[in-house]
């Protein structure tokens, strides 16, 4: 009986000794994947800080605001909706709807707000999280851009904007 608790013994310790190479093996081969994805990541562009988008400037000198919205966001739907209401000759700026999918637009139809749909300039503004509002300056030069979680949050992202221009 003993030397078979011997021979258990061995053969425990032999399989602890290749679990321990079956380890470092896998953790060698975790460590090159870290390194490649951190020279992947060294050799792509770095994402421009100041976004600049064209389509956003005016000529009348005042900023644009962008209200960026995904069709299945029920904030993004309140958003709008109060976006619009407040749009108008007291907004100091101009208010846009920027969306990938036409059916947001009436979501501020009627309105002063421009509805612009279009997948491809959405993923050139690249937010993060929707619905975000962004402004542009009159040369299209992107200043800010925040997360409209509320209302409140849409009002003060707008009166900030407009403090500013009357400080200026």
């Amino acid at each position: 009986m003993r030397a078979f608790l011997d021979s258990l013994a061995v053969l425990s310790f032999l399989g602890t000794v290749l679990l321990l190479f079956a380890f470092a093996t896998l953790l060698n081969m975790v460590r090159e994947l870290q390194g490649k994805l951190l020279q992947a990541q060294a050799a792509a562009p770095a994402v421009p800080a100041v976004r600049s988008v064209a389509r956003f400037g005016s000529d009348d000198g005042l900023p644009t605001f962008v209200l960026v919205v995904s069709e299945n966001c029920p904030l993004c739907v309140e958003r709008a909706r109060h976006l619009a209401a407040v749009a108008g000759p007291d907004l100091a700026g101009h208010a846009v709807l920027l969306a990938a999918a036409g059916r947001c637009a009436e979501w501020v139809a009627g309105s002063e707000v421009l509805p612009v749909i279009d997948a491809a300039l959405l993923g050139q503004v690249a937010v993060g999280a929707t619905p975000t509002l962004v402004k542009y300056s009159a040369d299209g030069t992107e200043e800010w851009r925040r997360v409209a979680g509320s209302d409140d949050d849409l009002d003060t992202f707008l009166a900030v904007s407009s403090s500013e221009r009357s400080i200026a």
